[in-house]
């Protein structure tokens, strides 16, 4: 243990000490119970071993101490290494934190010069969408024979009402309770069919069946009953159900650009925008960046230490 010891006094991980502590503590247990049988032993042969064989004895007890004594600074030593390796991995973690922190910083701070470059690649767009609503308004306002009316750029982004569809329709027999053969059942597997002879028209019947023979059925419910059912031709159809689109407002009401630096120009305010007013917005040019100004020294005067003391 003393080699292991001496080993980890070097740089380890708090996790490699913390495995030679469980080690040292089970050492220690051992020394702990070596001295307890070494004294027991002592004890038990006071009164019938002459002195020699005692003081055999008594050094057995002491080395058994010794041992112990050694086994319990071994296991404090380690402990406070211990916590000394966790202090000491914890702060090289913070510095690995704060290191990645400051790197992090200066990349973000060489992209905010590109801040100027993509607000005015933004403001391009916003000017192509005002140039071409333009266009599309005066065009739409005398279209030409038979032309369809033109949409507007950012209509592309919004998602339209969708409506029912449909794509397949197509003829089903279905068993339906008498009285309701309006609505086929549910459970069609729940119907228990009988064939049976010519049929007697009643009144619920329709020529739906070959008179020479037709089916009867009768329907199983939920609480153990029993309905009679009949088969009923009905219109299948598959279809694609209504679907609410969503509107997206146009970018300049949401797009905002503020200053690169403080005392740099507003490149763009959201606003409700008609194309023409759009348009002469972003002709407009930026106003030059703000310089701020240089600050003047001015003079003031206070009692120095030992003059306020006197004062009060």
């Amino acid at each position: 243990m003393s080699k292991l010891l001496n080993k980890l006094l070097g740089k380890s991980s708090s996790a490699d000490i913390a495995a030679a502590i469980t080690k040292a503590q089970a050492e220690l247990a051992q020394a702990e119970a070596a001295v307890a049988a070494a004294e027991e032993q002592y004890e038990a042969n006071l009164l019938t071993a002459d002195k020699k064989a005692l003081r055999a004895l008594l050094d057995a007890k002491t080395e058994a101490n010794i041992d112990l004594d050694q086994a319990r600074a071994r296991a404090h030593r380690l402990e406070r290494d211990h916590e000394a390796a966790l202090e000491a991995e914890a702060e090289s973690n913070r510095q690995a934190a704060y290191d990645r922190a400051k790197e992090l910083t200066a990349t973000a701070r060489k992209k905010l010069g590109d801040y100027e470059k993509a607000a005015m690649a933004i403001r391009d767009v916003l000017r192509a969408i005002a140039e071409a609503d333009v266009a599309v308004e005066l065009a739409n306002e005398s279209l030409p024979a038979g032309a369809a009316r033109l949409e507007k750029a950012e209509d592309v982004r919004s998602a339209p009402n969708l409506y029912k569809e449909v794509t397949k329709e197509e003829t089903v027999e279905l068993w339906a309770a008498i009285g309701q053969q309006s609505v086929p059942l549910e459970h069609q597997h729940r119907v228990r069919v009988e064939r049976v002879g010519k049929r007697i028209r009643s009144r619920w019947s329709e020529e739906d069946f070959d008179e020479g023979g037709w089916e009867k059925g009768y329907y199983s419910t939920d609480n153990g009953g029993t309905i009679e059912a009949v088969k009923r031709r009905f219109i299948k159809r598959t279809f694609l159900p209504d679907e609410t689109g969503h509107f997206a407002a146009p970018l300049a009401q949401k797009v905002e650009l503020p200053p690169a630096i403080v005392g740099g120009p507003v490149f763009f305010e959201p606003g409700s925008y008609h194309a023409a007013g759009l348009l002469a917005k972003l002709d407009q040019p930026l106003p030059p960046r703000r310089v701020r100004p240089e600050r003047k020294a001015e003079i003031e005067y206070v009692l120095a230490p030992r003059e306020t003391a006197l004062a009060s």
